[in-house]
């Protein structure tokens, strides 16, 4: 066997071993699906320049979430804001989020959050630029397209400073600093005005999110997040908290005066308090195993300045924010590192009649589709549940599961559909199943509790509204919901005890 087989083995069993100790399984199995795709990708793409094609992707990409972002900003936030003037978002917690969203101006386009829009625009204006520059260089005829790639290069610009992210700024810095650098464009002459440009641009940023940047929220929030993950880490070094897991664990680790997050805002550490310590040394032995066969291209060959500038700028992104576990940013990543790391010409012909990896590829990527396509039916039903929409929300929860009967997210707001309709032997036979995949969630607890008590049995509703509160203390709906039967229920136990006395 081959020395990267050998070491194949051990980081599968302590996968093996990882998954043993994850909390909610189905969540190990669905980012274990995640990065084996990523795996599989690399492997395939790598056989391929896609040079050409990629130009194409960047430009209509760019044109279509770029576009959408000017339209998000001047035309459908100044709409939505109108038409809930009328009191409208007070009516459930989803209006006043989005309110909320909305007033900040920070535009996400066709994403969830600003700061995960930002990466995505700082890796497109680095591909632009680079267009923008080869087409300067073809002379005449490159004059139209030239024109076309600094349109989109400002409409990118425009983008990135609407987002308001202190961390795109960086993220642009980074990469365009050592693109110019690898490509040899940069002279040390040029340095201090391209220097200059970017500290506009971050001060453009500091001036839209002021309020912000004076109290230093963004430097504090990954600071409590970054101590998060060490608090998770120190807890199981060697095993873990279990693949994907982070999430189900942190908040036992938040303390009441940190910002609340999920994420560990930093991929590396992140990565290392989910697999513990041991799966990452294996895998760095493992590349370094492979490192013959893994020969990059110098950096001035082709195009590959711009991709370790890409790779860079996703680097950075990894350091401060979720990195790889957002899909486009793995996505992006992947692209950037077949082509750093390609097939050389000689091997491609045999590389590409071995077809078990592609068909790995689509498999996995089949997997999660499904899942993403449930998981969207959930949301939508999350949505039309808080606007009290129960027949609409119960189609769509029913659409997630039939399509992925391991969504807990789904079984839980379908559970609780049920129980505000009234009908709750069928919200508990739904949140017993979701009990079953995550033992340990909050809100079904929660929602286990208001099912117990609304049955007439008080202590099961307390013995589970006290485990929801212990599971997010910063919750304030689970603080007041145990604080409440905590406090009826000590008077219960007085009346009892003076009964007892008499």
């Amino acid at each position: 066997m081959k020395k990267s087989g050998w070491l194949l083995m051990p980081v599968a069993f302590f996968l093996a071993v990882n998954f043993s100790v994850s909390p909610v399984k189905v969540i190990f199995l669905s980012r274990l699906i995640y990065f084996l795709f990523l795996a599989a990708l690399f492997i395939n793409m790598r056989k391929f320049n896609l040079s050409q094609i990629l130009k194409a992707v960047v430009g209509g990409v760019s044109f279509i979430i770029f576009s959408y972002g000017i339209i998000q900003k001047f035309v459908l936030f100044p709409l939505y804001l109108k038409s809930f003037s009328n009191g409208a978002p007070g009516e459930n917690v989803y209006m006043e989020a989005l309110v909320e969203r909305i007033k900040s101006g920070r535009i996400f386009s066709l994403f969830r959050l600003p700061t995960l829009y930002a990466i995505i625009c700082a890796v497109l204006i680095l591909f632009i630029f680079h267009y923008l520059l080869k087409s300067k260089s073809a002379g005449s005829a490159g004059y139209k397209t030239g024109i076309a790639w600094t349109f989109l290069l400002a409409l990118g610009l425009v983008n990135l400073l609407l987002t308001q992210s202190f961390g795109g700024i960086i993220y642009l810095s980074t990469g365009v600093l050592v693109y110019l650098l690898l490509s040899g464009i940069l002279k040390f002459k040029y340095l201090a005005p391209i220097l200059m440009i970017l500290c506009l641009f971050f001060s453009l940023t500091i001036a839209l999110r002021y309020s912000e940047a004076r109290k230093m929220e963004p430097a504090a929030l990954r600071m409590s997040n970054w101590a998060q993950a060490a608090r998770v880490l120190a807890s199981s070094p060697i095993w873990g908290v279990g693949l994907g897991n982070y999430e189900a664990v942190v908040s036992y680790f938040t303390r009441a005066d940190e910002a609340k997050s999920i994420y560990a805002h930093n991929f590396f550490l992140q990565f290392i308090a989910e697999v513990g310590i041991i799966i990452p040394f294996f895998l760095a032995a493992l590349l370094f195993s492979l490192r013959k066969k893994l020969k990059p291209l110098r950096p001035r060959e082709g195009e590959n300045a711009l991709y370790i500038s890409v790779f860079f700028i996703l680097l950075t992104y990894n350091l401060i924010d979720i990195g790889f576990y957002f899909f486009p940013a793995g996505l992006a990543g992947v692209v950037a590192l077949s082509q750093i790391y390609p097939v050389h010409e000689y091997k491609r012909a045999a590389v590409r009649r071995r077809y078990a990896i592609p068909a790995a590829a689509v498999f996995l990527a089949a997997l999660l589709a499904v899942e993403a396509y449930s998981d969207s039916c959930r949301m939508e039903a999350d949505i039309l549940q808080m606007q009290k929409q129960y027949n609409e929300a119960e189609i769509q929860y029913k659409t997630s599961l039939r399509f992925n009967p391991t969504n807990f997210r789904a079984l839980i707001g379908y559970a609780s559909v049920k129980f505000y309709r009234e009908e709750p032997a069928e919200a508990q036979k739904y949140l017993d199943r979701a009990l079953d995949l995550y033992p340990d969630s909050a809100s079904a607890h929660h929602l286990q509790s208001r099912i117990a008590w609304q049955g007439g049995h008080p202590w099961q509703a307390f013995f589970h509204a006290s485990h929801a509160y212990r599971k997010n203390v910063i919750n304030a709906e689970y603080r007041n919901w145990y604080l409440a039967l905590k406090n009826n229920l000590e008077k219960l136990l007085d009346q009892v005890n003076r009964k007892e006395k008499q």
